[in-house]
C-alpha cells in the first residue's frame, strides 16, 4: 500500500513540476528525467507489502 501511495504522490509532483515549467519544453524534459530518476532509486525505499519480497519469486 505504501508504493501505491507514494507512487500516487510522486505523479502529483511530477504534474506540478510539468505545469510551473509549461512553455520551455527542454526544462520538462530535463525535469521528468531527473524526476524520474530519483522515483527509481527512491521506490524501492518504501515499504511494500509485508511477506515476499519481488525479488524472492518462484525460482524455475
Amino acid at each position: 500500500m505504501g508504493k501505491i501511495v507514494f507512487t500516487v504522490l510522486w505523479a502529483g509532483v511530477l504534474l506540478a513540476v510539468d505545469r510551473v515549467l509549461e512553455g520551455f519544453t527542454w526544462a520538462q524534459y530535463l525535469a521528468i528525467f531527473v524526476l524520474a530518476g530519483i522515483y527509481a532509486f527512491t521506490v524501492d525505499k518504501v515499504p511494500g507489502p509485508r511477506g515476499k519480497s519481488p525479488r524472492e519469486g518462484s525460482k524455475i
